[in-house]
């Protein structure tokens, strides 16, 4: 099901054929929001992403695209489920075509956010890098190294890679943002490292400093050997949750702290 500029579809064959054809010729923004049981989270924090990647690339902005807006779009997605208290993920998808920017919105039905700690191998990719700095904050700066370093996890033998900036210091993994444990510490790469600046990522980040837990949270530049000191990893994105790492090369990771800091944060949160 989709949400095409404002009216439902079953297909994008039932779309404009002008709006098809400027989906697939012209660069687009996207973005990706979670919704448990019915309910969008951190639908200010995306709202407020969107309009400034649209405004960074240049893109003209509506006088309706406000919050209220986007929240009655998403919402006519839900309603036209037949099912009851969904869970999933909204992808947006900005782009420009000769009636101005336009958006389509997909709704996937999935799981609520969970806690994964079953196998999951990870090493460093080394192929392509990221610049750092602040222009690679925005997703759609390096896509295609994503979509290169999933290809070689997947011929490696690996769930995940992590890649690393101009600096030789680790950025994030290819499915969302690096977290590590150490001691009562959590580290994580700083923007200025170029990781995507995610409302997921920001969120956490913000519940780790403001609530009354074990650990204080360090965003700085990481360099790959802290992955050897690390007592335990884990990697936060929408589409897996939080995903504990089992091991890098032969550093073998705990996940047991790693869950009951999920479970606090949903709990506080999500739930």
């Amino acid at each position: 099901m989709f949400n095409c500029n404002g009216t439902i579809i079953n297909s994008l064959t039932q779309a404009k054929e002008s709006l098809v054809n400027s989906l697939h010729s012209t660069f687009s923004i996207q973005e990706e929001i979670c919704f448990n049981k019915n309910k969008v989270l951190f639908l200010e924090e995306h709202y407020f992403r969107v309009i400034a990647t649209l405004r960074r690339y240049r893109f003209k902005i509506p006088l309706n695209y406000t919050i209220d807006f986007f929240q009655t779009e998403l919402l006519k997605l839900i309603n036209s489920q037949k099912e009851n208290s969904l869970s999933g993920i909204f992808k947006l998808q900005f782009f420009k075509s000769q009636d101005g920017t336009c958006f389509i919105i997909k709704i996937n039905i999935t799981k609520p956010l969970k806690y994964s700690s079953t196998s999951y191998a990870i090493d460093l990719y080394k192929e392509a890098i990221i610049a750092s700095g602040d222009i690679s904050n925005l997703s759609a700066t390096n896509l295609g190294i994503r979509i290169m370093s999933k290809s070689y996890a997947e011929e490696n033998g690996l769930e995940d890679v992590l890649l690393l900036n101009d600096k030789k210091n680790l950025v994030e993994s290819k499915i969302g943002t690096l977290y590590l444990v150490q001691e009562n510490q959590i580290l994580t790469p700083s923007l200025g490292s170029g990781c995507q600046d995610l409302v997921l990522r920001n969120v956490f980040n913000r519940w780790i400093r403001k609530s009354n837990n074990d650990y204080s949270l360090v965003e700085a530049e990481l360099n790959p050997f802290e992955l050897q000191k690390a007592e335990e990893v884990f990697i936060v994105s929408l589409a897996r949750g939080f995903q504990g790492v089992s091991n890098y090369r032969k550093t073998i990771y705990s996940q047991k702290r790693a869950e009951l800091i999920f479970n606090n944060f949903s709990n506080n949160l999500i739930n």
